[in-house]
Parts: C-alpha cells; structure tokens; sequence
C-alpha cells in the first residue's frame, strides 16, 4: 500500500531543503558505490545507448546526478528514465521521468541496469519483493539490478523514520532463489561524507546468473 501523499510531501520537502554540499556528498556516494558494484559484478553493457532506469527520486537534482554517475561509470552514452510513485516532486510527467508503481512491470523494458538507493524502506515486505522480482524480469538478458541499503534500512538506525518500513536483505534474498531469481549481496564501505551512507550493503540480481 502506497505510503500517504502527505508523507511523502513531508519527506520531499526534507530533501529539497537539503545543502548544495549535502547534493555534492550523494553524487560522491552514489558514483563510489555504482563503481564499487560494476567492478565486483564485471558487468559490461552492451547497448548504444545503454538504457537505466532509476526507482524513485527524492529530489529532481539527483537525476542529473544519476545522468553523469552511469554515463561515466559505463564510459557509454545512456539512456535514462526515472520511475516514481509521485513525480510532481521532480517537475511533473514527462518521456524520462515516469509516474510508476515500481511493484507493476515497468515501462519500456528491457533495461541494462536497474537502480534504487533507499528505496526499500518506502516499501512494505511485500512491495520490496515484488518490486526486486518486476526488477528482475525487466532486465535485458546480461542486465544487472542493483537496489542500495545502508545502515538505517537494515538495523533501525537513529536516521530510520517511524513510518518507513525495515529491510531484511538475507530474508529477501532467500526469497528471490527460491523463486528461481539469481540474487546475492555485496557488502563494503562507500566513500560517503555522512556516516550512516558508508556502510552499504547492495542487493543484486543478474540475468546472466550469481556473481
């Protein structure tokens, strides 16, 4: 069930409020752990122009952000779209960025990489593993998803909310390869600024099989 549009407003408006120097910090991070994760998968995309796609988005200055981190990181062109619940937060409808719920198929697949950062802890156990499983299917064969955690997702950390939902990520797992989806995690440090986005655990699935 889809958290209420008055706390996610609530949380929007936290994000958009945040620093520039809080927005240099996440582009840090997210660049460290894409890099960390293309690197320990050894995945190699294939298309021209690779097509991402992100689900769910704070702040619409993290799309450019995700533009630059997988343009880089893959040394390709690419083509991006981003998936939300809610994208009157990120200037309205539009060709990329796409009013979704991540737990039905997705739009326009197959994808070369699937992207979340936090986003579990929106979800109910329920909606987690069916947004994992839609991941999964709307790979391209040799695809690669990658959902993020960090500490407050997992453990119920201080930064945790009381309406947001934790994530088992072993549970989840254990869940996916009984369901014949090649699922595993990678746990490492990332090179975050803030404290609570170091530690970084990340749920992958590859179409092409375990690492």
């Amino acid at each position: 069930m889809p958290l209420p549009k008055e706390t996610l407003a609530a949380h929007y408006a936290e994000y958009a409020g945040q620093t520039d120097e809080w927005v240099y910090n996440m582009e840090k991070t997210k660049r460290s752990i894409v890099e960390q994760v293309l690197r320990t998968t050894n995945f190699e995309a294939a298309g021209d122009p690779v097509k991402v796609v992100v689900l769910g988005v704070s702040d619409k200055r993290y799309i450019p952000i995700h533009q630059r981190v997988f343009n880089d990181a893959l040394k390709r062109a690419i083509n991006m779209k981003t998936l939300d619940i809610d994208t009157e937060h990120l200037g309205g409808e539009s060709l990329a960025e796409v009013t979704h719920d991540i737990t039905q198929p997705f739009p326009d697949p197959p994808y070369a990489i699937v992207f979340s950062h936090e986003l579990m802890k929106f979800l109910s156990p329920e909606e987690q593993l069916a947004t994992l499983r839609q991941s999964y299917e709307a790979l391209e064969e040799k695809g690669l998803a990658m959902h993020v955690l960090h500490e407050p997702s997992i453990n119920g950390t201080s930064e945790f909310r009381s309406w947001q939902h934790p994530v088992g990520p072993d549970e989840l797992i254990k869940q996916l390869q009984a369901n014949n989806i090649p699922a595993t995690k990678i746990v490492f440090d990332s090179e975050s600024a803030v404290a609570w986005l170091r530690s970084t655990t990340v749920i992958v699935l590859q179409k092409a099989g375990k690492i």
